[in-house]
C-alpha cells in the first residue's frame, strides 16, 4: 500500500467530504460493535486510519487507541481532527504489536489496498495481536475478487485495490484462528455514482 501513499497525501484535504458522501456510510456503526467485548482502556488499533474521521475520535476517548496509516498527509489531518490520539506512520503489512496485547483491530476500506496474496499473512498477524476474546472488525472486497487499478483515482494519482473473493477471505480469516461471528455484504454508492460491494464482518479470537 505504501507505494500509493502519495495519492492519499494529495487526497487528504478533501477526503472527509468525499468518504462521508459514500452512501450508506456504516463505518461508525461497525466500529461501535467492539463495545460488547472490549473494555474501556484496552488497546485498539485501526489499520488504515486515514484522517481519523469518523471513528478515531470515538475510539480514542474510550480505548488506548493507535491509528496506523502509510500516508503522512492523511495522518496530518488525523492529528488535527483528534489531537492527543496516537497516530503512527507505518505500513500495515510490516507494523507489529505484542502478541495478545489488543482488544480489537479495526480496518475499514484499507485491507483492499494490500495485495490479495498477502491477506492471509496479514490476518495471521492480526490474530496474533488480539487477546483471547478480542475482536477483528473490517470491510473487505465483497465480489469475485481480483486486482483493480485506476491510473488517476479521484484526479489525485494512481491507486490499486486487491481482494480475495468472499469465500477466500473467510477461509483465510478462519485459518488465522479467528471465528467469524457476523458478516454482511453492503451495497454502497460513491459520490461519483460508482457502486461498491464490500463485505463487512466481525471475527473473534477464541478464548
Amino acid at each position: 500500500m505504501s507505494e500509493f501513499a502519495s495519492t492519499y497525501d494529495a487526497l487528504a484535504p478533501r477526503y472527509d467530504g468525499w468518504s462521508g458522501a459514500v452512501m450508506p456510510d456504516v463505518r461508525a456503526a461497525w466500529a461501535r460493535q467492539i463495545e460488547v467485548v472490549v473494555s474501556e482502556g484496552e488497546g485498539v488499533v485501526e489499520l488504515g486510519c486515514g484522517t481519523g474521521v469518523p471513528v478515531a475520535k470515538w475510539l480514542a476517548a474510550r480505548y488506548e487507541y493507535t491509528g496506523i496509516d502509510a500516508s503522512e498527509g492523511m495522518l496530518a489531518e488525523a492529528r488535527r481532527s483528534v489531537p492527543g490520539a496516537e497516530f503512527v506512520h507505518a505500513d500495515m503489512q510490516t507494523v507489529t504489536f505484542e502478541p495478545g496485547s489488543l482488544g480489537a483491530v479495526i480496518a475499514f476500506y484499507s485491507i483492499n489496498h494490500v495485495p490479495s496474496a498477502l491477506h492471509a499473512a496479514l490476518f495471521a498477524s492480526i490474530a496474533s495481536w488480539l487477546r483471547p476474546g478480542g475482536m477483528f472488525v473490517a470491510s473487505l472486497h465483497g465480489g469475485a475478487g481480483g486486482e483493480f487499478f485506476d491510473p488517476n483515482w479521484l484526479d489525485t494519482g494512481p491507486m490499486e485495490w486487491s481482494g480475495l473473493d468472499r469465500a477466500g477471505s473467510f477461509a483465510a480469516i478462519e485459518a488465522a484462528g479467528l471465528e467469524i461471528t457476523e458478516s454482511e455484504v453492503i451495497d454502497q454508492v460513491e459520490p461519483e455514482g460508482t457502486a461498491i460491494h464490500n463485505v463487512w464482518l466481525k471475527a473473534r479470537k477464541p478464548h
